[in-house]
């Protein structure tokens, strides 16, 4: 899997990290997701705006481990795709950072459904 996302950082994260993250099985990788939301994250999910996600993840994308951008300054420069190396420790920093992101996306969509459904 390592090979399949060499040079490919946006790929890396759209899904090789997902599939690493959680496995081939969703509904195992659903269910194991779901074990470790408490009900203070849950709390802490779906009292925020989507303004406040997007900031979540840029901040994401500006973590050194990410190395989606590197901080010029005030701004933040996409790195050269010819010197991004994604390798299996790459993978083991950050794939709790993804399912974090899964687990958030969860449980603000559904969130999100309740209060449209009137539940």
């Amino acid at each position: 899997m390592v090979g399949e996302c060499q040079g490919k950082l946006h790929a890396a994260w759209d899904s090789c990290l997902v599939v690493k993250a959680v496995a081939a099985d969703v509904t195992a990788a659903a269910t194991d997701l779901m074990k470790s939301i408490t009900p203070a994250k849950i709390g802490e999910w779906t009292h925020s705006d989507p303004v406040v996600w997007a900031n979540e993840s840029f901040a994401i994308a500006e973590r050194a481990q990410t190395k989606y951008c590197v901080q010029g300054g005030s701004s933040c420069e996409l790195p050269d795709p010819a010197r991004v190396n994604i390798y299996a420790a790459y993978f083991q920093a950050n794939t709790p950072i993804v399912r974090e992101q899964l687990q958030k996306a969860a449980v603000r969509l559904a969130h999100m459904l309740d209060a449209a459904l009137g539940k």
